[in-house]
């Protein structure tokens, strides 16, 4: 006895009705791998598209307050502190300067009763010539050396500015944990 073995073709009455159901399936698998996501990602970019267009004309509504206050930003000067806060004259780092960074600021913070417990130099901002470097620090403390200290890191020519200062009491430790991260200008 001979098992016959029925084929696909044989569920469909008629060859043509077999081809037709294969070529749909082939057009919405198309549809459904291809097109669709395409049409998907280009509707998520037109709303991306709008919202920045929405932005623009914001910014532009707002560009004429904006370039008044700036031009009277510019027209005010610091007034004199009576040499309670000094304003150094702006300076770059030198190679040799950047190499000695770490021992100079570990010294600042032993001079200001901080006890330094991380110095450490973004190697990004090394590496690119932006012409500034990045130092985090981290320190112990109380608040009010934390003060004397960044009045002594304001007389530094070469620091261009502080992006970042956290304060937090750790359980369990004596005083304050600070965290700094402090750009400084240097030569490129």
């Amino acid at each position: 006895m001979r098992l016959r073995r029925k084929s696909v073709l044989a569920l469909f009455p008629e060859r043509r009705l077999f081809f037709m159901v294969v070529c749909l399936g082939g057009i919405m698998g198309f549809y459904l791998l291809s097109i669709l996501p395409h049409q998907q990602a280009a509707d998520q970019m037109e709303h991306q598209i709008d919202a920045l267009k929405k932005q623009i004309d914001e910014q532009r509504l707002l560009a004429p307050i904006y370039n008044r206050f700036t031009q009277l930003m510019g027209e005010i000067q610091p007034a004199p502190t009576g040499g309670d806060l000094p304003f150094p004259a702006r300076d770059l780092l030198s190679p040799e300067q950047v190499a000695g960074i770490e021992p100079l600021f570990r010294q600042l913070a032993d001079q200001n009763q901080l006890r330094a417990r991380r110095i450490g130099s973004d190697l990004n901002s090394m590496i690119n010539e932006t012409g500034e470097l990045k130092l985090s620090l981290e320190m112990m403390g109380t608040f009010s050396n934390l003060r004397a200290f960044m009045l002594k890191l304001g007389e530094l020519p070469y620091l261009t500015h502080v992006e970042r200062i956290v304060i937090r009491r750790e359980s369990g430790v004596q005083g304050l944990l600070m965290e700094l991260d402090i750009w400084l200008a240097r030569q490129s």
